[in-house]
């Protein structure tokens, strides 16, 4: 049944389900962090993730800083997908939300949205399927 209803979200809004159901964008988003480190939590405050990471990609902390979701090819900030973001931020998990800014919580996050693990992603982060040429616009 779920599914179904995701169908029909999509058909609709003519968007990924991730952009306007948060428990599908979590899900989704958890599987990156889980399996393909998904980080830092938050970027502002890595700790040791960066190091780490650098092991992962065998190489150092200043190439793998390099390489994040704002530049990879798979984030998506095309108009048409930041338009999905907005409208799901906008409408909610309950119907339409006034009062919500939801172009500046875009803004501020740096989002897009990851085609590879299909969530709204921020452009600060990184993951281990990261590759170069990005973003979309």
């Amino acid at each position: 049944m779920e599914k179904l209803k995701h169908l029909l979200i999509e058909g609709k809004t003519k968007c990924p389900i991730a952009t306007h159901d948060v428990h599908v964008n979590l899900k989704n988003r958890q599987h990156a962090i889980d399996e393909y480190h998904y980080g830092p939590a938050n970027p502002e405050k890595p700790g040791k993730y960066w190091k780490d990471a650098a092991k992962r990609w065998k190489t150092n902390e200043q190439e793998v800083k390099s390489m994040r979701c704002g530049n990879c090819a798979a984030f998506d900030m095309s108009k048409k997908i930041l338009n999905c973001i907005e409208n799901g931020i906008k409408t909610g998990e309950y119907g339409n939300e006034p009062g919500i800014n939801a172009k500046e919580t875009i803004e501020k996050a740096k989002l897009g949205y990851c085609n590879f693990f299909k969530f709204k992603c921020a452009a600060d982060r990184t993951c281990s399927a990261w590759v170069t040429g990005g973003p979309i616009k």
